[in-house]
């Protein structure tokens, strides 16, 4: 961090001077001012011109914008009113990879966000996820490199790097081989994921002695294998399958380093996109709700920018992962679980009950890719992982929309010793 000039030297004095939290502290800061403008040949009636010279070093000692993008200014072939940015993102990722559709259109989407996420509130993200290895992720992540506006460089780096990159401006990070990260990395990274998906966010470091603010707000893409985050990460994230392709779903073409102009020319298109397109700040997000709807309202305005069926396409995507999200909540999930154990024990009736002990032992022993009963992490997903009790299950059941609760069930007829209810 720079050394302060005397003019913000100043400036700090005088503000404790005037905006001291007590008596004490601003008679201090009083003093101390007088003394300084004495050290430095000045009178009370130099503090303005002092002031507004404090004001000007501090700009001046702003670390430089980033270097711009050469492709920035770059003609490309797209003039043609047809053309949309999603439709150019969409049509070239298809030629490089195989998604789901609906995982393609987010994928595209985003891609185009980034080079307008300061406009909005928050910035969603991105997980490439999948259970086995050679199935596009790093692809995903490489093509996107190419797209995103300002990616960072390296494939997997520190929170400590990704704070210095970010310090620079307004950028993209792209991070490969999450689940490769030890767990001391892994919660630093998680603090910059967690907190940076919120436009103003920032956090503050001790430079030299001194504090320094770093804007963190960025969008930010992750891949790796299996479950490289736990339930409260995905909140702010949208998280997208990706499966090895077969002899017929085999992509176009092949990613190569050295053969990426036609993703250049769609970057150089993007870039020239947003110094004039004007996106609705509030676009329908009918159906979502809470966070989801804070996620997709980026992505929704691109879509709305691009035409009425590509909004319609949009938002068929997205309610595909909101549906998804829906389900996967632990009390939704234990609804969808029961029925299956009910099912399985021949109980079709109202009438039929069963014990919330055994209810427990069967949730347990649940064999779906789904259910986590027995590496139970709680509601919120940040408990270590134990098989569900009794308690935290019929917690679940009580949650809205279920409200479902449990009651003693006695046998018909006269009640009898050593005869429990059910």
């Amino acid at each position: 961090m720079p050394k302060k000039t005397p003019a913000q030297t100043f400036a700090a004095i005088f503000a404790r001077f005037t905006a001291g939290s007590t008596p004490e502290e601003r008679a201090t800061g009083e003093r101390m001012m007088d003394r300084w403008l004495a050290r430095h040949g000045k009178t009370r009636a130099d503090i303005p011109q002092i002031l507004a010279q404090a004001v000007a070093d501090e700009a001046a000692s702003q670390p430089p914008p980033p270097p711009s993008d050469p492709r920035d200014t770059k003609p490309h072939p797209f003039k043609d009113p047809a053309f949309t940015p999603f439709g150019l993102v969409h049509g070239i990722v298809g030629k490089y990879l195989t998604m789901e559709w609906y995982v393609q259109v987010i994928y595209s989407l985003w891609i185009v966000f980034t080079h307008v996420y300061t406009q909005f509130e928050i910035a969603p993200r991105l997980v490439m996820v999948s259970e086995e290895p050679d199935s596009g992720k790093s692809t995903a992540r490489k093509v996107a490199s190419h797209l995103v506006y300002r990616p960072n460089e390296e494939a997997l780096g520190t929170a400590a790097a990704i704070r210095e990159y970010l310090d620079q401006g307004p950028g993209t990070i792209l991070l490969d081989e999450l689940d490769y990260l030890d767990a001391d990395a892994r919660r630093q990274l998680l603090k910059l994921w967690n907190l940076g998906h919120e436009r103003g966010a920032k956090i503050s470091l001790m430079v030299k002695g001194r504090r320094k603010l770093v804007d963190i707000h960025a969008p930010m893409l992750g891949a790796g294998i299996g479950d490289i985050f736990e339930r409260t990460q995905w909140s702010r994230t949208f998280r997208l399958d990706m499966e090895q392709y077969t002899e017929e779903t085999k992509p176009e073409r092949h990613y190569d380093s050295n053969d990426v102009a036609d993703l250049n020319l769609i970057y150089s298109y993007l870039r020239n996109f947003v110094r004039t397109v004007k996106l609705n700040p509030n676009p329908d997000t009918t159906g979502l709700i809470r966070r989801f709807a804070d996620n997709a309202r980026g992505l929704l305005a691109i879509a709305e920018a691009c035409g009425p069926d590509v909004a319609k396409l949009a938002r068929d995507a997205i309610m595909v992962f909101s549906d998804r999200e829906k389900t996967e909540q632990p009390h939704y999930l234990i609804v969808r679980d029961g029925i299956t154990i009910f099912d399985a024990a021949g109980l079709d009736q109202a009438s039929d009950v069963m014990s919330t002990v055994r209810f427990n032992r069967e949730l347990r022993l649940l064999d779906l890719p789904d259910a986590r009963w027995s590496r139970y992490r709680g509601a919120g997903g940040m408990a270590y992982p134990h098989p569900i009790t009794v308690p935290e299950q019929a917690a679940l059941f009580r949650r809205k929309p279920n409200k479902v609760t449990s009651f003693s069930h006695w046998p018909a007829g006269k009640r009898l010793e050593r005869v429990r209810s059910r």
